[in-house]
């Protein structure tokens, strides 16, 4: 089998008897489809039509095929579109994710065996992309997602958090050495089980680490009962954990009592309690209802709270003496007066309130509770003892502690056992040994046991929970996403009253007709939020209407631009149930969302949501707001906000593009709303306030009357009593002072060391911290431990979870849960907290510090059992083990997404540059890693954060510009990484250990023998890759910051940083295929220059004018002062236009141009206009006419034309010299100018055009866009792949910047930085002073270019044919390569290239030369070893072909009619077989190396299949497979039996006619029609869904890679695996994303396919076995010729200009091909001979020749011949 079958015609494929269950999508068809005339009545699917081949004129639609094109001007002017009738502009939109083919298992870093057919090839490591679960399809979905993606706020909304969170119930001293196992031995398996499943384990022990400041405030029951709530609500699984046993546990006073019952209490209690009660219970009357609440201890106890011990000690002995005559007195009063169910809460202790909540009235305590019951044999006959009551209750009065005993033994053997399960009950039976003795054989034992049964027990539970979640989860992270921000709203909604004109104008904006965007804008903490909330809520209750919203900066996917548009894009395409997908290049997305907004309709209406545009982040210049639409289409509206303040970008850009009525200004809150505000939230927290405490509060609004000010005064004024002294009621004048008051007052509450590294933590973090995250921090932090571990000694030397709790309960109004990496994170909930932490907790001094110790903790520096050192408060210096979480790469099969995210972040602004380098920016697997689970864009965002704060560092440049220049690449597929990243940094010294690195990865990957790709460093900065197409125009402001790029294809213009080497902003749509684009009106405007229009635009994108050329043959130049004069030069005039506001100011007539015209020839249709042909500058312009050898020079300052002058002629050979370059000299005095051809630089007067000088060019140089500098001394300009700068004094040349490919354009403003484009999508900037650096590639050169190659039967070796030299000589040679040594071996000088060229054997091809003779060339020896009987016909594409397994050699008689056979062992003809049609001719011949039948192509549309075997005959017509014609290609199957033709036919999809070129087995025994090859369901995607159509499944080529198996290359991009039996259709293979070229070798285990279009330009290789990708390779620059090896698993490529020759293999795998253990069958001295191919005695006549056809060429010449003898 051969690269491929040949090349199609239209193409296409058949149908299939059976789908493909993995790829099969459910079509989903509109109730009504709207058709062209309008009628809305559904019709069924896709019918074949017999319609015959006509356009809508009458005539007939040709069916040409062409070879495929490459690059985009070939593509262009072959005018290849489909033909849909009616007929549809091709989509903009990518269909398929760009990317890698989805290899079907996340593979992580596990051990994995690769299957390409026999061969096993052993992957070390396999990685692939994470695949979110599939879009979700409406009818699939539960009706709460559902909703909740339309944008309701109604629904229930189902867990985003993915954590296990367990509250370990228990009393402490008895169950200390429980704990204390369970904290060392079960914790850290459960976390990483946890880890691995991509969940977060979180425990809350609230029995230790409990201080007096969390004892004075009297709330730590609550806290633990708000605990339970919190992991019954957040828990995946298990969620509460009792550890019950003898002690039934302390018996808390209530922190308030409602007044009416605290009164009855007080009346039957005798005198001295009552004194005691009053004295620490006071009337509250601010509470609803009124309470007597308990008052703090340090109210009374000041040294309750002393660093000092002995007082502290003191002052806690006096309160629990108090608190126990209170607790006795309540009790009994309680009994008396109260009812048994109201004096509970009087009896029952802390740990029966949490086995309450808990377990007993828990919604599935089977699924969520377990109870470690131990039971001590014997304790309850011991005799009271200081030790006993540490396990009994035995203390105090014998009443009190029987009646515990008595409360105890009904909650354990009643209460708890009627609800949860025996399974939920684990009970062990131990000795009393005083106590619990962890010495103790047997409990040694039994602590073991329970460890290992709570571990195993937790592990069980969580895994059935995460399954049974995964198996009921209801979304992908799109859903996570939407119920985030859908919390959020309504969290605001909670708080918010008024704002009645604000809703009001938002209302009048949702029901007008405005097309414009409402921009909501205030200062900080005007309620810009929780009005943006209330806007929403307004929007869901508009009939019908689907509603978007995001709350910027509330979840790291609504931060990012590229997240936040994926995000909408993806929603709006669920709710309008359209099949897109969705893109995660910016540059498509930004295209995307505004192509998705046209979904909405009147029935289903759009309102996009999206707060706080000032939180974006800046990266992308994201807050320019290029991705907004300027115009919303109909149905749609979108509802913005932002801070108003310069800084933040935002505002500025919306008045640039909005009216002042779309800007909406949030009012002053009125005092009557501030009045009702205040109400309504006293009322829900069931408080009141004083008259006075009220004025308080309204007086300090009047002053500061922001919404956020008034929200933090009544948080302060909620905590004030009726009793409260006016010193306590005190408020702060601003926001800032409000939020300083609150850290202060909570430095106090926990301690200044706790508050502030807490709170710095948190602010410091990269994008909040988890709960456990923190705790985990804080542990580590040994200056926190310390001042926390003041009077007692913990036992694990860790934060208690008591002390975090406490502070999340006085922060969490304060704080915003949301998700990071997978992870629910806290962060500030306001912008000023984070200002305000900044200032006071992240100080210079401190901040290095911070980001330091996060970055241990993100790279696990002390978790895994590895004890931290420290330094105890005393001065003794220890260590201990922190059980902090494990931070590997990924758990399991998920990725570590906060470390991968948050270690290079910190330990950049840490400072710590080394270890930056060692485990992030050179760490091969850390960056693979990363590429996988985020993108390449985070990764070149670290690196340019890294390069920026480290300038200086070599390694972070090398690697950052590699990162850089493959991110194209990268995007395409993650896995291509260390290929790249190989060869661009080989031979760099300074990264070889991270090259080795790469070297040694373990998933496969595709490497070239020599360097293939562009390298970092050197004088290139940067290389910024975006752009979907070849550039095709490039300018620069005049102080070189900014540059201006467009391509072609894909309508997008582009503005980069000069500097940083960054996009600034994408320009989509304001017209069709941009040819060239400048910089007017001094900089201030872009001029976009299309194929039929003229359009200026701001920088903000708004169109400002658009000018429509008089002919579309018309050239534009800028030209002026500043580039404030547009000149369009048509026929013999120029139309001159103020560039600033498109006006025409003249008309002027070059009244010297006789019969000549300006513009195109008319000739050619114009798609591309090249800059040469005109030039500007501040006084003049000059222009070429149509046949580009005059030029015509115009004053501007004059208004005329100065001068037209011939400058050119015809050379002597009739060729037509032409101006192809062309400048202005700087003075203005001078015009340069030259053809491409010669490339002489002529230097002419500007007034006369006659040359003043010429100084000589290179005929190898190929010149373009000639630019003069400033300076007046030289002049630039682009050859092949260098810049040439030319000496204008003395004509001297110099190349700089060598280019992988040729140059487009370049442009620099001072000789110090440079931009160029190129025949390739990237962006270069060059620093011209840094020192030159060239690649390594002329090492390995071996001429100027390869016309064909052969691999040969020993893999270590190629033949081919090259030119030497770039000269027009006949220098041409056929050479054996050795691949090993790199150099050639063998080497046959000849006069012309052959027209054929086939390998024969290890030794022989064959070949043939002017004689139409073919001949055999032992290719080590050089020389001819057979010459064939007769001739083949005269042909630029000679007919040969070999039959290797055969040994036939097949070609066509001398006049193309019949077919020739001949052996290979023979010289003479064995047979020719008759042509059936003998009067038509052979086109094309289609062979199978296994078969000896064999089928052409004629000019009459026919296909003949010969049986070379049986000398027979068969013809395949057009009319035998029902198409209007048979296609140009053609396989034969390896049997022979049958072969695939491809036929054009019509087909009839709702009302639309599409024409398609399909593929039909045809059963060449039988002679009928097998199976028409019928992908009919993509093909009625494409003709149904709009942002499809464009695509076709036309076939464009076929190739067989088993004897069963066949591809197709469609249209549509992608390949289809068909079985030649039955016509099934086994798999598409997707993932590229341009025309493919296939390669085969005959029972290979791969096959490769190449996307060939410059804008892909990927090869891909794939095992036939699973028919999945193995591995891809993008390359810069496309290549020549690709030929699969005969081990079948490497395989070669070629380079023109300068020509090598490049092995490639497949590494990474078990076994990776050694060429140079192949034998050596070319050694000894390399030989070189000169070989002359033409005998005299191959010109003559053969008389025993059997082919007596005749070749009409020969008779053409004969003809000629007797025409010249008669002259």
């Amino acid at each position: 089998m051969g690269s491929s079958a040949g090349k199609p015609s239209s193409s296409g494929i058949s149908d299939s008897k059976k789908s493909i269950a993995q790829d099969k999508k459910d079509t989903q068809y509109p109730a009504s489809h709207p058709i062209s005339n309008g009628n809305t009545e559904r019709k069924s699917p896709s019918e074949d039509v017999a319609v015959s081949k006509k356009t809508e004129n009458g005539g007939s639609v040709t069916n040409t095929r062409h070879d495929r094109p490459k690059t985009s001007r070939e593509r262009v002017n072959m005018g290849r579109e489909k033909t849909i009738v009616p007929k549809e502009k091709p989509p903009k939109l990518r269909h398929e994710k760009t990317g890698m083919m989805k290899r079907e298992k996340t593979m992580g870093l596990t051990k994995q065996k690769t299957m390409i057919n026999d061969k096993v090839f052993k992957g070390k490591k396999k990685l692939t992309k994470t695949v979110s679960n599939a879009d979700l399809a409406s009818g699939s979905q539960k009706s709460s997602v559902n909703t909740i993606l339309m944008g309701s706020l109604t629904g229930d909304l189902p867990s985003t958090s993915k954590i296990v969170r367990i509250f370990t119930s228990s009393t402490f001293k008895d169950t200390e050495k429980e704990r204390n196992m369970w904290m060392t031995d079960a914790y850290p398996k459960i976390k990483l089980f946890c880890q691995e499943l991509g969940y977060e384990f979180q425990v809350v022990d609230m029995r230790w680490g409990v201080r007096n400041e969390s004892v004075d405030e009297h709330n730590g029951t609550e806290m633990c009962l708000r605990e339970v709530q919190q992991c019954q609500r957040l828990s995946t699984g298990p969620n509460f954990i009792s550890m019950l046993s003898h002690r039934y546990g302390y018996r808390n006073l209530p922190r308030v009592v409602e007044a009416s019952e605290f009164e009855k209490l007080v009346e039957v209690v005798d005198s001295d309690s009552k004194k005691v009660l009053l004295k620490w219970y006071k009337r509250d009357e601010n509470a609803v209802p009124p309470v007597y609440a308990l008052t703090q201890i340090s109210k009374f106890l000041p040294d309750f709270l002393s660093t000092d011990a002995k007082k502290m000690r003191a002052a806690s002995n006096q309160f629990w003496e108090e608190n126990d005559i209170m607790q006795n007195a309540l009790e009994t009063a309680a009994s008396k007066v109260l009812g048994p169910e109201q004096a509970r809460k009087y009896v029952i202790s802390v740990t029966e309130k949490e086995t309450e909540m808990g377990i007993l009235e828990a919604a599935d305590p089977e699924a969520h509770c377990l109870w470690f019951r131990r039971r001590i044999k014997g304790i309850e006959d011991l005799e009271p003892a200081p030790i006993v009551s540490h396990y009994i209750d035995s203390n105090g009065p014998e009443e009190k502690w029987r009646k515990n005993r008595s409360l105890l033994k009904e909650l354990c053997d009643e209460k708890i056992p009627k609800v949860l399960p025996a399974k939920n009950i684990c009970q062990y039976d131990v000795e009393w040994k005083q106590g619990i003795d962890a010495n103790d054989p047997g409990h040694k034992n039994y602590l073991s046991k329970m460890t290992s049964d709570f571990t195993n027990r937790m592990i069980t539970m969580i895994h059935d929970a995460v399954e049974e979640r995964r198996r009921s989860e209801t979304g992908d992270n799109l859903t996570h996403e939407v119920v985030n921000h859908t919390i959020f709203c309504k969290n605001k909604l909670e708080n918010f009253y008024g704002r009645e004109k604000a809703q009001e104008r938002i209302r009048e904006y949702l029901n007008n007709d405005s097309s414009d965007i409402l921009a909501i804008h205030g200062p900080s903490g005007s309620g810009k939020t929780t009005l943006m909330a209330k806007a929403v809520e307004i929007a869901t209750t508009m009939k019908s209407t689907a509603s978007v919203f995001r709350f910027v900066g509330t979840t790291p996917g609504s931060s990012n631009i590229t997240a936040l548009l994926e995000s909408l894009t993806r929603q709006i395409t669920l709710i309008y149930q359209e099949d897109l997908k969705v893109s995660e290049e910016l540059r498509e997305l930004v295209e995307q969302f505004e192509h998705v907004l046209d979904y909405a309709r009147a029935e289903r209406p759009l309102v996009v949501l999206i707060d706080s545009l000032d939180q974006l982040d800046p990266a992308n210049n994201a807050r320019n707001l290029f991705w907004l639409p300027t115009h919303l289409p109909s149905y749609v509206k979108i509802i913005v906000s932002t801070l108003e303040e310069d800084m933040y970008e935002c505002f500025p850009m919306l008045k640039g593009f909005l009216p002042p009525e779309s800007l909406f200004s949030i009012p002053k809150l009125p005092k009557s709303d501030a009045r009702g505000i205040v109400d309504h939230w006293l009322k829900r927290k069931e408080r009141c306030l004083t008259q006075k405490q009220m004025d308080i509060v309204l007086k300090a609004f009047e002053k500061c009357p922001l919404p956020l000010y008034l929200k933090m005064s009544l948080d302060e004024a909620c905590r004030w009593n009726s009793f409260s002294p006016e010193s306590e009621t005190v408020l702060e004048t601003t926001i800032r002072k409000s939020i300083d008051a609150l850290f202060q007052r909570l430095e106090k509450s926990h301690g200044y060391l706790m508050m502030s590294r807490s709170m710095g933590y948190l602010t410091t973090a990269r994008n909040g911290l988890s709960e456990s995250e923190l705790e985990d921090i804080l542990s580590c932090d040994d200056d926190v431990l310390n001042d926390v571990y003041q009077f007692w000694k913990p036992p694990l030397r860790r934060l208690p979870p008591l002390l975090m709790a406490r502070l999340r309960t006085d922060l969490q109004q304060y704080l915003v849960e949301r998700g990071a990496d997978n992870v629910t994170v806290t962060s500030w909930y306001h912008r000023q907290f984070v200002e305000a932490a900044e200032s006071r907790y992240c100080t210079k001094d401190t901040v290095k510090f911070l980001h330091s110790q996060l970055a241990d903790f993100f790279d696990g520096k002390w978790a895994n059992g590895k004890k931290k050192p420290y330094k105890d408060k005393d001065g003794n210096v220890n260590e201990e083990e922190r059980c902090v979480m494990s931070q590997p790469l990924m758990y399991g099969d998920a990725y570590n997404l906060r470390k991968l995210n948050n270690l290079p972040y910190h330990l950049i602004h840490a400072g710590d540059v080394e270890a930056l380098k060692e485990k992030c920016l050179s760490n091969y697997e850390f960056l693979q890693h990363k590429l996988l689970a985020t993108s390449c864009r985070e990764v070149i965002d670290d690196f340019d954060l890294a390069r920026r704060k480290f300038p200086k560092e070599k390694v972070l440049d090398l690697i950052g510009g590699a990162c850089q220049l493959s991110e194209d690449d990268v995007i395409y597929d993650p896995l291509m990484f260390p290929s790249q990243m190989i060869d661009r940094l080989t031979n760099e010294q300074i990264v070889e250990d991270f090259v080795k690195q790469c070297m040694a990865c373990n998933h496969p990957h595709i490497r070239p023998n020599q360097e293939v790709l562009i390298k970092p460093g050197g004088q290139m900065r940067h290389a910024m890759a975006g752009h979907r197409g070849a550039l095709k125009s490039l300018d620069l402001k005049k102080d070189g910051k900014v540059a201006v790029t467009c391509c072609q294809f894909g309508d997008e213009i582009r503005t980069w940083d000069v500097a940083r080497g960054k996009l600034i902003r994408t320009y989509d749509g304001p017209d069709h295929n941009p040819f060239s684009v400048h910089y007017v009106n001094n900089d201030t405007m872009i001029l976009i220059n299309y194929i039929s229009s003229i359009k200026a635009i701001k920088e903000s994108g708004d169109v400002i004018y658009t000018i429509q050329p008089k002919s579309d043959k018309s050239i534009m130049v800028v030209g002026g002062a500043g580039n404030t004069w547009l000149g369009v030069f048509h026929d013999q005039s120029v139309d001159l236009y103020d560039a600033k506001t498109g006006e025409l100011k003249h008309e002027i007539v070059n009244k010297s141009m006789g019969d000549l015209n300006f513009g195109t020839d008319g000739l050619v249709k114009v798609t591309v206009r090249p800059s040469y042909y005109y030039n500007g500058s501040d006084n003049y312009m000059v222009v070429t006419d149509s046949t580009q050898q005059h030029i015509s020079v115009f004053s501007l300052k004059q208004k005329t034309f100065v001068c037209t002058r011939q400058v050119f002629t015809d050379d002597a050979k009739g060729d037509p010299l032409t101006v192809d370059a062309m400048a202005i000299s700087a003075d203005e005095r001078q015009v340069f100018y030259c053809d491409c051809y010669t490339n002489d630089l002529h230097i002419a007067d500007i007034n006369t055009l006659k040359d003043v000088k010429v100084h000589k060019g290179k005929n190898d140089d190929y010149t373009l866009n000639y630019h003069a500098y400033k300076d007046g001394k030289s002049l630039y300009c682009m050859s092949n792949r260098d810049i040439l700068i030319w000496d204008l004094k003395t004509g001297e040349r110099k190349y700089i910047l060598e280019h992988s490919c040729n140059i487009t354009d370049a442009k620099t403003v001072d000789f110090k930085t440079m931009v160029t484009i190129t025949e390739d999508k990237v962006v270069y900037l060059w620093d011209m002073t840094r020192p030159e650096k060239r690649g390594h590639k002329e090492k390995f050169n071996i001429g100027n270019n390869v016309w064909n190659i052969i691999t040969l039967p020993n893999s270590r070796y190629v033949a081919a044919l090259y030119k030497q030299t770039s000269n027009h000589t006949n220098d041409f040679g056929l050479i054996v390569y050795d691949l090993v040594d790199m150099k050639i071996v063998r080497q046959a000088n000849l006069m012309e290239t052959p027209g054929v060229f086939e390998l024969i054997d290890d030794e022989h091809v064959l070949l043939n030369m002017g004689s139409n003779k073919i001949k055999i060339v032992n290719l080590n020896t050089m020389t001819v070893v057979h010459t064939f009987q007769g001739k083949i016909p005269r042909s630029s594409d000679p007919q040969v072909h070999v039959i290797t397994d055969h040994n036939k050699i097949v070609t066509t008689t001398k006049g193309s009619s019949h077919l020739k056979v001949y052996d290979v062992n023979q010289e003479d003809t064995e047979c020719i077989i008759r042509n059936p049609s003998s009067d038509e001719s052979i086109l094309k011949i289609f062979i199978n190396n296994k078969s000896l039948k064999v089928a052409a192509m004629t000019d009459f549309n026919k296909v003949i299949v010969f049986d070379i075997k049986d000398k027979t005959t068969s013809v395949v017509m057009a009319s035998d497979i029902k198409v209007s014609e048979l296609g140009e290609v053609v396989a034969v199957a390896p049997s022979g039996d049958n072969i695939v033709v491809t036929g054009t036919k019509s087909f009839k999809i709702y009302d639309e006619i599409t024409e398609e070129t399909l593929a039909y087995i045809w059963d060449t025994k039988k002679g009928k029609l097998v199976a028409q090859l019928h992908d009919r369901e993509y093909q009625e995607n494409y003709v149904l869904k709009d942002n499809q159509r464009g695509l076709s499944i036309s076939v464009d080529d076929v190739m067989f890679i088993t004897d069963t198996w066949f591809l197709t290359s469609d249209d549509d991009y992608i390949m289809r695996v068909w079985d030649i039996n039955t016509g099934a259709l086994v798999k598409r293979l997707k993932g590229h994303e341009s025309n493919i070229e296939m390669f085969s070798t005959t029972d290979g285990p791969i096959f490769v396919s190449y996307g060939c279009w410059e804008e892909e330009n990927a090869i891909k290789l794939w095992s036939i076995e699973s028919l999945e990708c193995i591995a891809s390779f993008k390359l810069d620059c496309t290549f020549g010729k690709l030929r699969l090896c005969k081990d079948g698993l490497t395989f070669v490529t070629t380079e023109v200009n300068p020509a090598r020759i490049i092995h490639w293999k497949l590494h990474g795998v078990e076994e990776v091909v050694d060429l140079s253990k192949q034998p050596v069958t070319f050694g000894g001295k390399v030989l070189e001979v000169n070989l002359d191919l033409q005998a005299l005695e191959d010109y003559e006549d053969d008389p025993n020749d059997p082919d007596s056809d005749i070749d009409l060429n020969d008779v053409e010449d004969d003809d000629e011949e007797d025409e010249d003898e008669d002259l």
